[in-house]
């Protein structure tokens, strides 16, 4: 059901989905449900190192970033304002779309290697 949401956005399949949210997590799900999609044949050899750098950019980022970086949000400064003047949703936002974008960029370069091929 997620193909036609994945496919477009980041070159792949619907079965992908369960592993992105486990990658989202957690470094060690993410990977053996990758592994598993590999094993399996659901994914081919370019979709496993695009679903992989979609995993390495910022990986387990829910995780880490609010057990880790969420406290700097906390933070007031002398005057009595917020140091960090930005929302959690756009900081998680930056990092998804960081994400997305490094996800692409392989992509590209994919497409160029087979061409040249």
């Amino acid at each position: 059901m997620l193909t036609p949401v994945l496919r477009p956005l980041l070159g792949l399949p619907g079965s992908t989905a369960l592993a992105m949210i486990a990658s989202l997590q957690s470094t060690d799900g993410g990977a053996a449900l990758t592994r598993q999609l590999k094993d399996a044949g659901e994914i081919d050899e370019n979709e496993t190192t695009l679903f992989a750098t979609f995993q390495m950019t910022a990986d387990a980022s829910i995780t880490n970033f609010f057990s880790s970086g969420a406290v700097l949000f906390t933070l007031l400064a002398a005057n009595g304002e917020p140091a960090v003047p930005v929302s959690l949703g756009l900081c998680l936002g930056i990092i998804l779309l960081g994400k997305v974008f490094s996800t692409n960029l392989m992509r590209l370069i994919l497409i160029r290697k087979s061409r040249k091929a």
